[in-house]
């Protein structure tokens, strides 16, 4: 199953995670809710956003290293510029 908004699917060494993200520490609480999702589901409960040429995420770091640490991975994504 997909999540709602997913444009497409790509895997998780395609993804580029930039120093900014690698330095930050997401939530333990949000961290937390995004495993018990993929635990329940099976799947991400919402796309991570990337930009389209270079591949680097923008947004969903958190649901990123969930779905990494649960062994995920292909992830569903959206493009930050659908232009």
């Amino acid at each position: 199953m997909k999540p709602e908004g997913t444009e497409k699917f790509i895997l998780l060494d395609q993804i580029i995670v930039t120093e900014e993200f690698l330095n930050s520490k997401p939530s333990v609480d949000k961290m937390q809710q995004a495993i018990n999702h993929v635990e329940r589901t099976g799947y991400l409960d919402e796309p991570i956003t990337i930009k389209r040429n270079t591949k680097i995420l923008t947004d969903g770091y958190t649901r990123y290293l969930a779905a990494q640490k649960m062994g995920i991975d292909l992830f569903p994504i959206i493009f930050e510029n659908k232009v």
